[in-house]
């Protein structure tokens, strides 16, 4: 088939450069899902109420609830809290310490949908409530929302503490150091978004009129500020098989690529950013011959501009799910032709999608 050959070096570096991203890759998604499988079993949280850690007192008044439902509710709270080394204990199973606060959940007798939570914090001495609405949420599901709006409501209040004010000042000194401990421990999660995290994700990109290309990215993100983040990428990318005058021609390549993200809306559990970045890398269009004809192939420097939209969900404390979209344009193309006639083309506009996995 004809075409320009390259270097035999060249072959082998752009597949020693792709079988390393593949391991790479291979690494990022194993340790995407152990921090997922990282949070401790629910029974941990009995543990800290039989020791003398800090704890959280939960008194739940739901007259309709069975002693099932009401366990539920509790341990759903105490895996929670459990990961930050504070107990959510419930009667008289708890440590003789003072609680860091009474958790007070109360369904309204006359309907099953409507919650009142009050926190009663002994940290910052002050109390927040929040009345919940489980009218759209399934019966079975009721625990667990509870658990996550009345962990979210504690978060809230504690908040304070982390801030560099003379009314938290004062709370920490007031508090026991392991108190201002426990809480600085709560608020780590969001501490940890604020440096970054890494990821993989699926990638597919079509050059409008020529080559459809799909494979993984490794992912880091850094925080450069509240709003601002920088993401970058090593991708590793193929396209099937085309026919072609002499035969058929893949194409196989390997690069990295780096853009600035803004964020344009959401919060800590959901948010889309808005940026434009760069990716560039080695592209290689491979022959396979038909009888009688002769293979070659042909790489070079593919170079890339884009827009990028990337939406974030949380699927737990560690892992959010990512979707982005982008479009874009070759800066530098590569194009592979047969007996004058081009069979493998990454040119011109590239349009593409992402879907992944972070941690944090």
């Amino acid at each position: 088939m004809p075409g320009a050959d390259i270097p035999r070096r060249g072959v082998r570096c752009c597949a020693l450069l792709a079988r390393a991203l593949s391991i790479v890759i291979v690494i990022v998604i194993v340790s995407v899902t152990c921090a997922a499988l990282a949070a401790p079993p629910a029974a941990a949280a009995d543990g800290h109420c039989a020791g003398d850690g800090p704890w959280v007192l939960v008194s739940l008044r739901a007259d309709a609830w069975s002693q099932a439902q009401r366990q539920s509710m509790i341990n759903d709270l105490g895996h929670t809290l459990a990961s930050q080394g504070i107990g959510a204990c419930a009667g008289e199973a708890h440590p003789v310490s003072a609680p860091l606060a009474t958790l007070a959940v109360e369904l309204s007798p006359a309907s099953k949908a409507t919650v009142d939570i009050e926190v009663r914090d002994a940290v910052t001495r002050k109390r927040v409530r929040r009345d919940v609405d489980l009218s759209r949420i399934p019966d079975d599901g009721h625990a667990a929302a509870i658990a996550i709006e009345a962990d979210e409501l504690l978060r809230a209040s504690w908040a304070e503490v982390a801030l560099d004010t003379a009314r938290a000042r004062q709370a920490q000194e007031a508090a026991r150091p392991q108190v201002v401990g426990s809480v600085q421990q709560v608020m780590a999660p969001s501490a940890a978004e604020g440096g970054g995290g890494l990821g993989a994700r699926a990638a597919v990109e079509h050059y409008v009129g020529g080559t459809t290309l799909v494979g993984a990215d490794g992912v880091g993100r850094v925080r450069l500020s509240p709003r601002i983040e920088l993401e970058i990428a090593g991708a590793l990318r193929i396209a099937p098989s085309v026919d072609a005058p002499h035969g058929r021609v893949n194409a196989l390549g390997a690069g990295g690529g780096a853009a600035l993200l803004v964020r344009v809306a959401g919060g800590r559990r959901a948010s889309l950013a808005a940026g434009a970045g760069a990716s560039a890398g080695w592209l290689e269009f491979r022959a396979e011959p038909a009888a009688g004809a002769a293979a070659a192939a042909y790489g070079n420097l593919l170079v890339v501009g884009r827009l990028r939209l990337l939406g974030r969900l949380a699927l737990g404390r560690s892992v959010h799910a990512t979707a982005g979209i982008d479009a874009g344009v070759a800066l530098r193309g590569v194009e592979a032709t047969d007996a004058g006639e081009v069979v493998g083309s990454a040119r011109g506009v590239v349009l593409g999608a992402t879907l992944g996995l972070e941690a944090p």
